[in-house]
């Protein structure tokens, strides 16, 4: 039997979000076309994909030994999958890598010759993967002679030649596609994705949507008795979130009977919905039927208001009417995720003061900036030489400069446009937020509270005062790291801690390590900046969402792991800002019986916030609550 592992690694800072859907489509439709009685077909576990280290990744796809690989590609993942399957090729010779999903597009080169590829399935996945499935159940192996017959997918010959066979046709129909849900195949997790439609009457530039989903809906939307009964499975497994995965929810045939269905499975309010809307079209009653359904959290777009960028990016927009629709969802109390994108085609400094104007005049509330992400497979890549955009050729595939914009002028307008917002300007969007319970006390060990093969992946390693001994046992710990370790060390032994880290970070390149360092006396900038500068760097997907950090453009990445943070004492002469770019600092306050929090004190001296000592849980939680300084709480 063909022995296949699916697998889908998380978005960094949002681990939650990560349902396999689509290899729960996959799996679903090898069903119905009865191939699991050939075909043994697994899913990585949540509890490894979400959390594990490279390294523990690789060595548990090893020791499942697969005969098939398959891989879900997106932005935030795709690097870092492509080189944990590069490393497992390595050690299982014969093993066949499948990729698929939004990063495989005809004009992603790096991804259809990547060394870890075997076979890039090009546009909607069922079909195809069904009948490569059929082809390596015959025989586990590349017959290219074959997959030059495939539809939808690209391959390297024998003589290491590209071949890109004819597109496929995507489904007509989702009638038949089953539920993976339904079908046992997708474990619950504290959010339900459930998808609508595969369709979009828009063709953005910037978007995938109208160019993978197709503008024409005809069949390509699942029925209402289905999308109910997935939303029931979720409740009666105590999920509590439903993330509707549909451009345009407001739009599709079903919507007012999904509405009102759902305003009588929800009539106790326990389920938050989230959905992405079309402005326009929220009419007073459709935003209280949304409202009546449960609707928490919408994502409305706007991007722009500037009718050239607008036109430039293909996006029709009425804004008298999309703002009206918009001040109706936030008079019903909805939370609205209002997104500018700064860099767009046509788009200047004009421009996008004139987007953020309008959001003021028309009191749109508060706002997020992105910066444009030049994606594979979308329009605005083919107007880059029009347009003279330079951009990463790397995920997230940011525009660094435009016609317009140059680079120091877009690094200006994030900096400022995120300030506007009250954002921090220094925050690098996408990055996991520090563990402010990552301080504890010595020799102390944290793993992540789920077994996989009775192994636990380490997330926290407390070495204050370590001894020779207790440094040599961090050695087996490498091989089981998760994707985000902190470290508590003392300064002195920054030596044998960058010992360990340079072959911890070689088997683990996408770990973000945050390094606490405990000293009444810091080390120096300079010191500081030659330690981690000494260390393997590999960039990834973290740094070059961090390259907007950089003077200028020229490496188009910019370091992220290891970050830094220095533990002083209260008393200590510091200034937080020599240490802006390399370090940030936390005071160590200890608490006295009769204490009043000196709160404006603590604000005044800068940094990253405060570590609490001898604070009971009840103050810790009531200065959190407060949104003047950060607080670090001691859990030893």
């Amino acid at each position: 039997m063909l022995r296949v592992l699916l697998m889908q690694l998380p978005v960094p800072n949002n681990p939650v979000t990560n349902t396999p859907l689509a290899a729960g489509y996959l799996k679903a439709y090898a069903h119905l076309q009865g191939l699991l009685e050939r075909v043994a077909i697994n899913m990585l576990p949540r509890s490894l994909a979400d959390v594990a280290g490279d390294a523990m990744l690789v060595d548990y796809i090893v020791k499942d030994a697969p005969d098939v690989l398959g891989i879900s590609l997106y932005t935030w993942n795709s690097e870092r999958s492509l080189d944990i399957a590069r490393r497992v090729k390595a050690r299982l010779p014969h093993l066949i890598v499948v990729v698929g999903g939004p990063e495989v597009q005809h004009d992603n080169i790096w991804v259809l010759q990547h060394s870890g590829v075997d076979v890039a399935v090009i546009g909607e996945g069922e079909q195809t993967f069904a009948e490569l499935l059929r082809v390596f159940a015959e025989k586990a192996q590349l017959n290219h002679a074959i997959l030059a017959d495939v539809a939808g997918i690209a391959f390297r010959d024998v003589s290491g030649k590209l071949i890109v066979t004819p597109g496929r046709v995507a489904l007509d129909d989702l009638s038949d596609l089953p539920s993976p849900y339904l079908l046992g195949y997708i474990e619950p997790g504290p959010m339900v994705m459930v998808e609508v439609s595969r369709w979009c009457p828009y063709s953005c530039s910037f978007c995938l949507y109208g160019r993978n989903m197709g503008p024409r809906l005809g069949n390509r939307y699942f029925s209402l008795e289905r999308i109910l009964a997935e939303i029931r499975w979720a409740q009666a497994r105590g999920v509590t979130q439903v993330h509707f995965i549909e451009a345009n929810l407001n739009l599709v045939p079903l919507f007012r009977p999904l509405m009102q269905a759902l305003a009588d499975l929800n009539a106790d309010g326990q389920l938050a919905l989230y959905a992405e809307l079309r402005g326009e079209h929220l009419t007073a009653p459709t935003v209280d039927a949304l409202a009546q359904a449960g609707l928490r959290v919408a994502e409305v777009g706007l991007q722009s208001a500037n009718p050239a960028a607008l036109r430039a990016s293909l996006r029709r927009t009425d804004l008298a009417k999309w703002a009206e629709g918009t001040r109706r969802l936030y008079a019903h109390g909805v939370e609205v995720l209002l997104d500018v994108i700064i860099g767009l085609p046509e788009d200047d400094v004009d421009g996008v003061g004139e987007t953020l104007n309008f959001i003021e005049r028309e009191n749109l509330g508060m706002y997020d900036i992105f910066t444009l992400q030049m994606l594979p497979g979308t329009a605005v890549r083919q107007q880059a030489a029009q347009y003279h955009m330079v951009y990463q050729e790397r995920p997230p595939y940011y525009v660094l400069s435009t016609d317009r914009l140059p680079y120091d002028t877009l690094q200006r307008m994030r900096a400022e446009l995120k300030i506007g917002a009250g954002l921090d300007p220094h925050d690098i969007e996408g990055c996991p937020s520090p563990r402010t319970q990552a301080l504890s006390k010595k020799h102390a060990v944290e793993c992540h509270n789920v077994f996989v093969a009775q192994v636990q992946p380490v997330t926290r390693l407390s070495l204050l005062e370590a001894d020779t001994v207790e440094w040599e046992q961090t050695e087996g710990y490498i091989q089981r790291l998760s994707s985000h370790v902190d470290i508590i060390v003392s300064w002195c032994d920054q030596q044998v801690l960058a010992a360990f880290l340079a072959r911890a970070m070689v088997a683990n390149p996408a770990t973000l390590f945050d390094v606490y360092w405990m000293a009444d006396e810091p080390p120096s900038v300079v010191a500081l900046h030659n330690w981690r500068d000494a260390l393997p760097y590999q960039p990834g997907y973290l740094d070059r969402l961090a390259v907007y950090c950089r003077a200028a453009p020229d490496l188009r990445h910019q370091r992220v792991s290891p970050r830094m943070w220095l533990v002083v004492p209260w008393v200590a002469q510091v200034e937080p800002h020599d240490y802006v770019g390399v370090a940030e600092i936390i005071w160590e306050y200890h608490m006295s019986p009769d204490w009043e929090a000196p709160m404006e004190a603590w604000k005044a001296a800068g940094g990253a916030g405060i570590w609490l000592r001898g604070a009971s849980p009840q103050d810790i939680e009531q200065l959190q609550t407060s949104d003047v300084v950060s607080i670090w709480c001691d859990r030893g």
